[in-house]
């Protein structure tokens, strides 16, 4: 299913971490780290939007302009840069959770580049606190935890439901 709303095969995935109302994946968590090679590879987004429906809806709001609107309030209300903080630290703190203390440690010792964006960038891997990176993985993060600012803001923008109101992955079930 998630190869199917997401157009390719999935890599990484350790869990679907929310489902629509249908039953369909929504959001999975991905594995930070992989060892496809002898090399260790990162990918730092720990929170991947699947719905076909959600990501039509919020790329709608990111070709608005939207994401320059968020890095502007982040700019301007320091209530909201820090409840953003917070999103991006406890983000990048649960997802170092995620990977095995000896893969950890081969990450430092190996690889202290990759291993500082697990530790250290926020929501999606983005390494500035003032900038937006991409709404999805906002929605993303706020759907599977329910702590994201933007991503609660964003899927309020919407509004309609936080599902497709036809079932559109039940094409995919066929």
């Amino acid at each position: 299913m998630i190869k199917q709303q997401i157009g390719r095969e999935p890599r990484g995935v350790l869990e679907v971490k929310t489902t629509c109302r249908w039953g369909y994946p929504q959001v999975i968590v991905n594995r930070p780290v992989s060892a496809l090679t002898s090399d260790l590879e990162v990918f730092p987004t720990m929170y991947w939007l699947t719905c076909p429906y959600l990501c039509r809806e919020i790329a709608a709001l990111e070709s608005a302009g939207v994401i320059a609107q968020f890095e502007e309030r982040i700019a301007q209300d320091p209530e909201f840069a820090e409840a953003m903080a917070e999103s991006h630290a406890t983000y990048a703190k649960e997802r170092l959770a995620l990977i095995p203390k000896d893969v950890q440690k081969r990450l430092e010792q190996e690889y202290p580049e990759r291993y500082q964006v697990l530790a250290r960038s926020g929501v999606g891997g983005i390494r500035s606190p003032q900038g937006v990176k991409c709404l999805h993985t906002h929605a993303a993060d706020y759907l599977a935890r329910g702590t994201n600012a933007i991503g609660a803001e964003t899927l309020e923008m919407l509004g309609k439901p936080w599902f497709c109101p036809e079932a559109e992955c039940r094409e995919y079930d066929q």
